[in-house]
């Protein structure tokens, strides 16, 4: 009885060290299943699986004290070639039913972003590797900045992983993430004031913006909570889950005119859901 007693407790500690190993795994930044591949013109790419942690990352990301990049999803595309005159991206987000939060009270905001983590074979940034504190003040929340550029570091990739006396493989490097425009649903009431957010004025789950200008690539889209106040109820260590579609697509580029934002041209098409 004392072996199976001593066989039971081997167990459950093992499988506590297992269940840390995969939320730590899950806190690093990947594109896994959220890869919209190269654009094609009039071809939209979406996605409507994912779930967003906490109604709160992307606001919580605009004041001095920076954010944590796992209070979201990254996602990415390619553009094979600048975008000419008669093209430009679209990016929709629209809460759906999906995760453990209140259902109809997520409000989506997105930052667009030239540049990717880093990706197999190396290691996967984290906002707690040696790299990524030491680039960012020592007062900041995480790495993650919604409204300009930002880097984040991974560790050291071993030649045999785990066994720091194989060798290095892939030295640990900062990957820059160089900003171009957001959108966010609401207004200044849910996502705070910090100043230079483009708000559609209309609280409603549904955010669209149009991106022209540019060039030939790899981006990252950052999607995250636009509701500023709940960093105050949510966590802090468990947080609800939000569902979210996200969809991007390359398009002609309507005839309107344009705000500029981080050197792209952001089309005003920040008005809430469409009819």
């Amino acid at each position: 009885m004392k072996d199976m007693n001593w066989i039971s407790k081997f167990v459950l500690v093992a499988c506590g060290i297992l269940a840390i190993a995969g939320t730590k795994a899950l806190a690093h930044i990947s594109y896994t299943g959220r890869n919209f591949g190269t654009l094609i013109i009039s071809i939209d790419a979406s996605n409507n699986t994912q779930t967003i942690s906490s109604g709160f990352g992307w606001a919580d990301a605009t004041d001095a004290d920076w954010g944590d990049s796992h209070r979201g999803r990254f996602f990415r595309f390619t553009l094979a070639s600048p975008l000419d005159v008669n093209q430009s991206v679209r990016i929709t987000v629209e809460r759906n039913l999906l995760g453990t939060g209140t259902n109809g009270s997520f409000l989506p905001a997105f930052s667009l972003f030239s540049g990717l983590a880093q990706g197999s074979p190396e290691a996967l940034a984290h906002d707690s590797s040696t790299l990524s504190v030491a680039s960012r003040p020592s007062t900041t929340e995480g790495s993650f900045r919604s409204l300009t550029d930002w880097s984040i570091g991974n560790d050291d990739t071993y030649n045999t992983a785990g066994l720091p006396t194989s060798g290095v493989k892939y030295a640990a490097r900062l990957a820059i993430f160089t900003y171009i425009g957001h959108a966010a649903d609401g207004t200044s009431a849910n996502f705070g004031n910090a100043a230079g957010i483009v708000g559609d004025g209309t609280a409603d789950g549904f955010v669209t913006a149009t991106f022209s200008g540019l060039a030939a690539g790899d981006y990252s889209l950052f999607v995250g909570g636009a509701n500023y106040a709940l960093q105050a109820t949510e966590g802090p260590t468990t947080f609800p889950t939000y569902g979210a579609n996200v969809t991007v697509g390359l398009v002609p580029e309507p005839s309107t005119g344009f705000l500029l934002l981080g050197g792209a041209a952001l089309l005003p098409l920040l008005r809430g859901r469409k009819g």
